[in-house]
């Protein structure tokens, strides 16, 4: 991977779902969390290889750029299967407890994450 390659952090929100900006934020927040938390495991992460470390690190650096998508239930339940980052709400304000409101992916090449997110536009 060239040291130039853009590295980003996906988040998939739910547009299935009826969000405020708010609410949209704060979940986002919640999966950016989870996902760094998880990630600054090392080998206790879900993405233990070496790269992720790389591209976390890399990521950190170039400032941390986040691109927020608008997917389907479907889509984000895609992604959560790969073992994603999900979010579940717990249904205090403004969606169903349970529903899934966001999926996040680790920090990575854009190239990489083509193949999961790649149908999806921006929020």
């Amino acid at each position: 991977m060239p040291a130039s390659a853009p590295i980003v952090q996906y988040y998939a929100v739910n547009g299935d779902l009826e969000m405020s900006a708010g609410k949209i934020a704060a979940q986002a927040a919640h999966a950016a969390s989870i996902s760094v938390i998880d990630l600054l495991r090392g080998d206790g992460s879900r993405f233990p290889a070496p790269e992720y470390g790389e591209w976390l690190a890399a990521w950190y650096r170039g400032g941390m750029a986040k691109i927020v998508l608008r997917g389907t239930e479907d889509d984000l339940l895609r992604l959560r299967e790969q073992g994603f980052y999900a979010v579940q709400d717990g249904g205090k304000t403004e969606v169903p407890a349970g529903s899934l409101t966001v999926v996040c992916l680790p920090p990575m090449p854009k190239s990489k994450a083509r193949k999961y997110v790649g149908g999806m536009k921006l929020l």
